[in-house]
């Protein structure tokens, strides 16, 4: 009986939204003003999305609530049916890396390990992101291998190279492999190209679609290169979304 529940309701999981949003408000400091107010944003599942907005839309405070290393502070926020709003923070630390992949604008690799270490990292804390890649490729190392060959970046010694002795290009396709393996369900990826030339991003952008489709991943994207939008299914205007930007807009004008 108690298994019988727990497949339904692991099904009922999977059949709600990549993410869901209601009624956010989202301040650093209390008090202080909002720097992120969503009424409702709905991303399905499998879905690729770009968003779009100029500096200080809201952009990274977005992509830090959908990773649960920010919470806000009122609003429902719900992120592959998981609550984050009303969830503790060992717990969204643990639900980050079993289920997220994050490919960092500053990369935030690990300098004193080896490209193939950085690539492995999610499978030293996740369990459910080792097995994947095991079942993808027979072992972590092996599925490692298989990205960095994807992205161009098996030649030369280069997975066994420090991250330090790599171009800034280079650490930026080493941050996308890490963020790809083990399958995660939501990709984010928060200026992942900018580093890279014409050439090697749409090769990137090839690889990031192929791996959210083979995993039936959603893929949320920030970019300021517009050019990119019409390959996604959709764009979304985060300085049309967010509230917070209109409040402040009106505030300056009634103040000028």
């Amino acid at each position: 009986m108690a298994w019988s529940r727990t497949l339904n309701s692991d099904s009922d999981t999977q059949r709600q939204p990549a993410v869901e949003i209601r009624d956010l408000t989202f301040r650093w400091t209390e008090p202080g003003p909002p720097v992120l107010r969503l009424d409702h944003l709905r991303i399905e599942r499998g879905e690729r999305v770009f968003v779009a907005g100029p500096s200080g839309s809201g952009k990274t405070t977005l992509l830090n609530l959908l990773a649960g290393v920010a919470v806000p502070r009122q609003g429902s926020l719900r992120v592959l049916g998981r609550p984050l709003e009303a969830t503790g923070g060992a717990r969204r630390d643990h639900f980050r890396a079993d289920h997220i992949g994050y490919i960092f604008q500053m990369f935030n690799l690990i300098l004193y390990l080896s490209v193939l270490e950085n690539v492995q990292l999610p499978c030293h804390f996740s369990r459910i992101r080792r097995e994947r890649a095991r079942r993808r490729s027979g072992t972590p190392t092996a599925e490692a291998r298989r990205l960095l060959k994807q992205l161009d970046m098996a030649d030369a010694g280069c997975p066994d190279s420090p991250v330090n002795a790599l171009s800034v290009g280079q650490q930026q396709r080493v941050a996308a492999a890490r963020a790809f393996m083990g399958a995660p369900e939501l990709l984010i990826a928060d200026e992942p190209t900018s580093s890279l030339d014409a050439d090697r991003r749409t090769a990137f952008i090839q690889l990031l679609f192929q791996e959210c489709a083979d995993s039936g991943a959603t893929l949320v994207f920030v970019s300021h290169d517009n050019t990119l939008a019409p390959l996604f299914d959709r764009t979304l205007s985060l300085a049309a979304l967010n509230r917070a930007t209109a409040d402040r807009e009106t505030a300056l004008q009634s103040g000028s």
